[in-house]
């Protein structure tokens, strides 16, 4: 049975359990933590990370941070372990597991992290000690310090395997300590993580307490640890963000990561070139990922040719990135989903499936409406035909505010494009085979990723 839980400070052999089952059917456990026994975690956490703050330097944590998540995607045990870990708990082929843990591990380096904290905060010292507030011209006259909370607490989403991590690590580099309920479909990432770093640095190990309980409840360990959180940061659906919500003190600073989508636009110029380059997008996460392409617009005269080239590139691609066996209620809805297109294409048409025969391994759903309709199905897409760019202005408003990443292709009538994304409130735009692999940088949800994190400290100087 899959262990789902790294709990520093749990002095006692846990003796009550809690089960769960991720979608691939892995069977897992964790602590079913009493009011004391959380307690005692977040009170051993808060030490470890007031202790690192004296005892290691920012550069010091990106440095270990770095070399624990490098050894996720190296060729040593660790990362033998993290490789059959997601193959087991998601059901996806070895080439995908690898593609994904590659991508995510570039996010990872000590270059990717300094420079997240350099473009966010100034640079590492900022978090170490007072420096030069350059918005007083760097003249020494006023200086600040930036400072996350002794623990923040998090609700981690698994659509995406490496999130949970990556959020963990976005904690640890503003110098908290993190507390962090595990998602159920992908619970084992992060607490091999953190035991990997506990290997390197047994002090920033003792940083970071995972573990698990379902989704919908909010038991003791949760009335606890929200008591000793000075932050939290929720990742999920509108339902889950506004549950969590109501469960937690009035005054808490929350930072949410709602539902988002991912939207492709193929400009007149290069409607086969752009086929290529968004299957991988689809391919990538299995489709999981709030950055990945659901709805696809063609802008010119026809989609035919456009479709044709991405049915034969998801073609090529399944076979060695062949998707997990969708649930029952997924199998259903595609079926169903490629039903209503089918009849659809007989009264009028105006709209066609494209397909692998019976097998659900992918779906075109093309149609000559651009009006939004999509649903979160694994590697299913619906590309819709748009005479041009001005009319996607209509099309795309019922999704103001959730489109995460726009892909492009080509480049006739890119700046009308830029000109509506930002009109939109689009997140990101990127070209199309790189939707799924944002720098780590990127304005996450269109807004910093540290910065929501830390308290800044002003210090005036005596004249």
């Amino acid at each position: 049975m899959l262990e789902a839980w790294h709990l520093p400070g749990l002095d006692e052999e846990p003796t009550e359990w809690l089960e769960g089952r991720t979608g691939a059917g892995v069977v897992f456990r964790a602590p079913d933590l009493s009011s004391a026994q959380a307690a005692g975690v977040a009170r051993s956490v808060r030490h470890a990370t007031l202790e690192a703050r004296v005892a290691r330097s920012t550069e010091d944590v990106i440095d270990c941070v770095a070399r624990a998540a490098a050894k996720l995607s190296a060729d040593g045990p660790e990362g033998i372990a993290a490789r059959e870990l997601l193959r087991i708990e998601l059901g996806w082929s070895d080439r995908l597991v690898e593609e994904t843990l590659e991508g995510m591990s570039r996010t990872w380096t000590v270059g990717a992290l300094t420079g997240l904290v350099r473009a966010e905060l100034g640079g590492e010292t900022a978090l170490d000690g007072f420096v030069a507030d350059p918005t007083w011209g760097g003249s020494g006259e006023r200086s600040r310090r930036a400072a996350g909370p002794p623990l923040i607490l998090q609700v981690l989403a698994g659509n995406v395997p490496g999130v949970a991590v990556t959020a963990t690590i976005r904690g640890l580099l503003v110098r908290s300590g993190v507390l962090c309920k595990l998602p159920e479909s992908e619970p084992g990432l992060l607490p091999l993580f953190a035991r990997v770093l506990a290997a390197l640095d047994p002090l920033l190990g003792g940083c970071v307490a995972a573990t698990w309980w379902s989704g919908g409840i909010f038991p003791a360990a949760w009335r606890e640890w929200t008591k000793w959180a000075g932050k939290t940061v929720v990742y999920g659906g509108d339902l889950t963000v506004s549950a969590v919500r109501s469960n937690l003190p009035p005054d808490t600073d929350v930072v949410t990561y709602g539902p988002k989508t991912g939207v492709a636009v193929v400009l007149q110029d290069s409607p086969r070139a752009a086929a290529s380059a968004l299957a991988h997008d689809i391919c990538a996460y299995d489709q999981q990922g709030c950055v990945s392409p659901r709805l696809v617009y063609v802008v010119g005269d026809e989609t035919r040719p456009f479709v044709e080239g991405l049915a034969a590139a998801l073609d090529e691609l399944t076979r060695d990135r062949p998707p997990p066996e969708p649930t029952m209620a997924e199998a259903v809805a595609i079926r169903a989903a490629r039903t209503a297109f089918e009849f659809g294409g007989y009264e009028d048409g105006r709209s066609a499936v494209e397909s692998p025969g019976e097998s659900l391994a992918w779906t075109i759903l093309s149609s000559e409406d651009p009006a939004v309709r999509a649903e979160s199905l694994p590697r299913v897409v619906w590309v819709h035909h748009v005479p041009d760019v001005e009319a996607l202005a209509d099309v795309l408003r019922p999704l103001e505010g959730r489109i995460q990443t726009l892909g492009y292709g080509g480049a006739d009538g890119l700046q009308k494009l830029l000109d509506l994304g930002t009109r939109l409130g689009v997140s990101r735009i990127s070209p199309l085979g790189s939707m799924a692999w944002p720098p780590t940088d990127w304005r996450h949800d269109g807004k910093h990723q540290l910065m929501p994190l830390v308290n800044w400290t002003d210090f005036e100087r005596l004249d």
